[in-house]
Parts: structure tokens; sequence; C-alpha cells
């Protein structure tokens, strides 16, 4: 197959414009918090050594917090669990 000619290309702007359209997917939903200014001064930090944007990683966190669907109970049920075979270790 015969590379086109640069000269030969032309620039259909409507076109390309109704593909990415089609296209384009949100990313996510824009929203407005208030975020303690320690905690984003860290995440800045963060980000800025892992190189990832301060938002995308923010989203990250947020993420792998709610996908874990363990709660609060679970998580404190899981604690006591751990201190009661602690205790006993040190009994024995």
């Amino acid at each position: 197959m015969k590379k086109p000619k640069p000269d030969n290309l032309r620039y259909d702007e409507k076109e390309t414009k109704s593909i990415r359209t089609k296209m384009y997917k949100p990313r996510g939903v824009k929203i407005t918090i208030n975020i303690d200014a320690e905690c984003l001064e860290r995440l800045k930090v963060i980000a800025g050594e892992t190189g990832i944007p301060y938002q995308r990683l923010l989203n990250k966190i947020l993420k792998e917090g709610l996908g874990k669907g363990s709660s609060t109970e679970s998580r404190l049920g899981k604690l006591e669990k751990e201190l009661n075979r602690l205790k006993k270790q040190l009994a024995a």
C-alpha cells in the first residue's frame, strides 16, 4: 500500500470534531470539596514524588479505600481479634 503524499491529504474539521465527540467519554464528575490544608500539601508532595498529578492520586486513593468494602466496624473487629491473639500469646 502506498503512503499518501502530505500534499494530497486534507483536514476535515467538521468530521474530525464529530469523531472526537463520538469517542469522548467523560472521565469523572466535577465537584467542589473542602480538604484540610495539611492533607492537600502532603498529597501534593506525594504526587510530586510519584509523578502522578495530585487530583488523579486523590482519585486513586479514594478508589482503593472504597474498593476494600471494609467498614470501620469490621476493621475494629479485626483489631480486637488480633489484640486477643496477642494477649493469649503473651500469657502463654
